[in-house]
C-alpha cells in the first residue's frame, strides 16, 4: 500500500493527524479530511506543556467535536488511532465512528478502562478490547493507541507505546464508512470529560517502534511543519524513502 505524501515526503498510510491544538484548531494538517466542526470546546495545556496543545470537552452532550467523513477517513480494514488523552470524567467517546450509532468506536468507559470495539462493516458487533488491568492514569496524560490487522485478525490497545490488551477477533471489513464524533455522541447520556491531543489515524496497523515514534509528532519541540526535522522523524521510524521535497 502507497504511503501519503506529505510536503514530498511518503509517509506509512497515513489518514489524518489533528494536532487539536489553538494554532490548527480541528484542522486535518495532511490536508486529507476536511476540519471538524467544533460545538462547546476550548483551547487548553496540552501534553507537552503548551497552554494551548490540546482541546478541551466539558463532559456535556453539546460538548464535541464532529468530524465529516468524505472517504478518506474510512479506512476499511486495518487501522491505527493514536492520541494523548487527559481523562477527568466517567465515560466517552474518544473517536467514534456514526453520529448516531456504534461504527468503530474508541471510548473511555470508566475513569481509568481504555476501550475499543473494531465494529465489521456489515454493523455486527466484534469482541472488545478493554484495559481492565494496566490501567491509564486518571487525571494525567496518557499517550493511547488501538489497532486492528486485518492480516493476522488481532485488535490491541497500547498505552504509553506498549500493549497492554490484545484479541483475536478475526479478518472483516471495517465499520469506518461514517462521519466521526469525539466526545459525545448523538442520544447518548455520556460525554468524555477532559482534553484531547493530536489525533492520529492510520490505515495500517502501526508497530510498537511506529507508535512510539509518533508520540511526540505534534509536540512543539518535534517541529512538525520543519520538513527536514519531518524526515529525519519518518525516516527514522517509518522506513520510508523521500520522494521529493518541495
Amino acid at each position: 500500500m502507497t504511503g501519503h505524501v506529505f510536503s514530498g515526503l511518503e509517509l506509512p498510510p497515513l489518514v489524518a493527524i489533528f494536532p487539536l491544538d489553538k494554532d490548527s484548531k480541528t484542522k486535518d494538517i495532511t490536508k486529507n479530511n476536511p476540519p471538524g466542526i467544533p460545538s462547546n470546546v476550548s483551547p487548553s495545556s496540552g501534553p507537552d506543556g503548551r497552554p494551548d496543545g490540546a482541546t478541551l470537552f466539558i463532559g456535556s452532550s453539546n460538548s464535541y467535536i464532529e468530524f465529516p467523513n468524505n472517504g478518506k477517513l474510512d479506512t476499511r480494514r486495518s487501522m491505527t488511532i493514536l492520541a494523548w488523552v487527559y481523562h477527568n470524567g466517567r465515560s466517552g467517546p474518544i473517536f467514534n465512528y456514526d453520529r448516531r450509532g456504534f461504527g468503530v468506536h474508541l471510548w473511555m468507559v470508566g475513569p481509568r478502562v481504555l476501550f475499543v470495539r473494531f465494529v465489521k462493516r456489515s454493523r455486527q458487533r466484534t469482541s472488545s478490547v478493554a484495559t481492565y488491568t494496566k490501567k491509564p492514569r486518571y487525571r494525567a496524560w496518557n499517550y493511547i493507541g488501538a489497532t486492528y490487522d486485518y492480516n493476522t485478525g488481532v485488535a490491541t490497545l497500547w498505552l504509553n507505546s506498549r500493549p497492554v490488551a490484545r484479541q483475536s477477533i478475526g479478518r472483516f471489513d471495517l465499520a469506518t464508512n461514517y462521519p466521526i464524533r469525539m466526545g459525545a455522541r448523538i442520544g447518548d447520556r455520556r460525554a468524555f470529560r477532559g482534553k484531547i491531543s493530536c489525533l492520529q489515524v492510520y490505515s495500517v496497523a502501526l508497530t510498537s517502534k511506529q507508535i512510539r515514534g509518533a508520540r511526540k509528532l505534534c509536540f512543539k519541540k518535534s517541529k512538525l511543519y520543519d520538513r527536514p526535522m519531518l524526515r529525519k522523524h519518518f525516516l527514522a521510524n517509518f522506513g520510508h524513502t523521500v520522494l521529493k521535497l518541495y
